[in-house]
């Protein structure tokens, strides 16, 4: 027996190891067909759930990029607004420019067209909320040679007057006050009156003459007459819009509108002396006050 096996060893052996593979092959072949099936019936199974999956996790990829989108939109909305605001704050603060280089330009117009006047420019630093329309506050006072009496004009017209006067203030009244009354004349007709402050609230004037045939007409350039103490001869103070007639058709009074914008005085001119017996050059008016 120990002969033949020494003999046959070789042969049985591989014999042997032949048949395990063969043995081998067809199990896992086997098993693998198993898997296999198994495999495809999971993948069945489980492939709607996986698209339906995958469509989620698109969606979600789409609401995460939507979102991002959001807040970047959001962002860019608020430096919009922000580069807004100071597009108009600096639009603000360029109209003010304008406007006060209006002002300076229309007031050193006006020196140049009073040459020989001694003027002086103040800036209104106040005003009675109970009467706007009567009397304002100037930033020159006695320092600045400013004293009671003298007139105050602006490129378009004649303000008023300085009735009192500090060290460093002066208090103005207006022509629109009740009380105020200035010596006037219609360039046209040369027909001489008081021109007195009527409606403050309107703006309006009322233009007393003293003449009953002035022969007036709407449109009439009233100008300072130079019979008041206080205003020199020629100033503008407004056009005639309505001549009133009383009985037997006398013309007494007519209205007149200021040339002067007295909502939007800021900075006015303070005549402190002008050469005697003279009158200003033809009507002025023009520029910002």
């Amino acid at each position: 027996m120990g002969g033949f096996w020494f003999r046959w060893r070789r042969p049985l052996i591989t014999v042997l190891a032949v048949a395990v593979l063969a043995v081998s092959f067809s199990y896992t072949a086997e098993v693998r067909g198993r898997v296999v099936a198994l495999s495809n019936l999971v993948s069945t199974v489980v492939s709607p759930a996986s698209s339906s999956l995958t469509y989620i996790g698109r969606q979600a990829n789409v609401a995460v990029s939507t979102v991002g989108q959001l807040f970047t939109l959001q962002r860019q909305n608020r430096e919009l607004k922000q580069k807004l605001l100071l597009y108009q704050s600096m639009k603000l603060e360029l109209s003010e420019v304008l406007a006060t280089n209006g002002r300076l330009r229309g007031l050193l117009g006006l020196q140049k067209r009073l040459a020989g006047w001694k003027l002086t420019p103040a800036s209104i630093i106040g005003r009675n909320p109970n009467n706007w329309f009567s009397t304002v506050t100037i930033d020159r006072g006695t320092s600045s040679g400013v004293r009671s009496g003298m007139a105050v004009i602006v490129p378009q017209g004649v303000v008023g007057r300085v009735i009192a006067a500090s060290s460093s203030s002066a208090t103005v009244m207006l022509i629109l006050d009740p009380n105020s009354g200035v010596g006037a004349m219609d360039t046209r007709s040369q027909a001489a009156g008081v021109l007195l402050g009527q409606n403050p609230i309107t703006g309006q004037l009322k233009f007393q003459l003293f003449s009953h045939r002035p022969n007036l007409s709407p449109g009439d350039a009233i100008v300072t007459s130079g019979f008041s103490q206080y205003y020199p001869k020629g100033l503008l103070l407004g056009q005639v819009t309505k001549v009133a007639h009383v009985q037997f058709g006398l013309t007494e009074v007519a209205t007149v509108q200021p040339s002067v914008d007295f909502n939007s005085l800021q900075t006015v001119m303070v005549v402190l002396s002008h050469p005697a017996g003279t009158s200003t050059p033809p009507i002025y008016g023009g520029g910002r006050s």
